[in-house]
């Protein structure tokens, strides 16, 4: 029934794609992500977000500017909102928030570093009603995760996804790896690990230094970024990873995402549609095509609708087509997969296995 339901949002899927040869904007928005917080409680590695100040904080959307946006997300037929940090659990109005998004009758998926994921927490997640919660869990190795994360707390990340499959086990529940130089060897491992944790996705990222981790620390990026040098074992390692999850029921990256982990920097030959099928909001409510850019116009001055259609995010959807940076992340990239004439066949039965975890 879903599958169905969701077809009547093919239309839109159209218009975003005819929008694109015309650089004009779309009627919709159908998977906006929003950074609720760059507030963090670890030192991850590959990031910085930890670091904001308590000043930054205070400028963070209020709950009622939240509402406002999901508002406008519903009135522009968003289909799932992505909901991410930074760490969201640290905001203590979030499950209003996913409450809020659901009563919209948009479907919720929350990011977490998993580490706040105790029982009074897991039950909030289940009575707001959250469609699908993802933890980042970066191996099998209580060392390897706690050395990029900057925190021992391993333990705590695996028993927060044991608490969500015991007391909520009707919300979808995933992984998200971040490949690196630190934990690519034995990727296929993982695959019965999750298994065992009884999850019913696994999603693998390759490390970068753009999007989400543009402002990686730059000492900590030899031991984390990729050399040429290492791509022959890298594509080793992804072999055997692609053999493992297609031998599993587990949801995981498209084989043509996971086939390209292994590349530096060559040209995707995907089309970007980024301001297009989908948007990035900051805490602060600035808007952007995506991560990769600083949003010009906020929330707080003007709703998504006006922004979207503005003549300054114009020209931000010209910066994307005009876009050189290489971007292979499980969102933008994967979207831009599903988004390709030459792929949506090949990948039809993992779309349909999408819809049915998000939506």
């Amino acid at each position: 029934m879903k599958i169905l339901e969701q077809l009547n949002r093919l239309p839109l899927f159209i218009d975003l794609k005819r929008c694109r040869r015309l650089e004009s904007a779309p009627g919709s928005i159908l998977f906006p992500v929003i950074w609720i917080t760059n507030r963090c409680n670890l030192h991850c590695r590959m990031c910085n977000q930890w670091k904001t100040s308590p000043e930054e904080a205070g400028r963070e959307l209020s709950t009622r500017e939240w509402f406002n946006f999901i508002d406008s997300a519903r009135r522009m037929h968003a289909a799932v909102i992505v909901i991410t940090g930074g760490e969201p659990l640290l905001r203590e109005d979030l499950f209003e928030i996913i409450k809020y998004i659901r009563k919209n009758k948009i479907a919720c998926h929350l990011c977490t570093n998993g580490t706040l994921l105790n029982e009074v927490n897991v039950r909030k997640l289940k009575d707001a009603g959250v469609n699908s919660v993802s933890v980042s869990l970066d191996s099998d190795l209580p060392q390897v995760h706690n050395k990029m994360r900057g925190q021992d707390c391993f333990a705590v990340v695996v028993n927060g996804i044991k608490l969500m499959r015991d007391l909520a086990p009707e919300v979808r529940l995933g992984i998200n790896y971040v490949v690196t130089r630190m934990n690519f060897r034995n990727l296929d491992r993982m695959i019965a690990f999750a298994r065992q944790l009884k999850v019913d996705q696994i999603k693998f990222d390759r490390v970068h230094t753009n999007l989400m981790h543009r402002g990686m620390p730059l000492p900590d990026s030899a031991e984390l970024l990729f050399s040429a040098g290492d791509l022959a074992s890298l594509k080793g390692e992804v072999a055997k990873l692609i053999s493992a999850a297609s031998k599993s029921r587990l949801l995981t990256n498209s084989r043509t995402f996971l086939e390209g982990i292994p590349v530096l920097s060559e040209a995707s030959g995907l089309n970007c549609y980024a301001g297009y099928i989908s948007c990035a909001v900051d805490p602060y409510g600035r808007v952007s095509p995506c991560d990769n850019f600083d949003g010009q116009e906020s929330l707080r001055q003007k709703t998504l609708e006006e922004i979207w259609r503005s003549p300054s995010f114009r020209g931000l959807r010209a910066q994307v087509h005009r876009c050189a940076n290489f971007c292979w992340d499980t969102t933008h990239t994967e979207l831009n997969i599903r988004c390709s004439g030459k792929y949506l066949t090949k990948e039809l039965r993992q779309i349909i296995k999408e819809i049915r975890y998000y939506l």
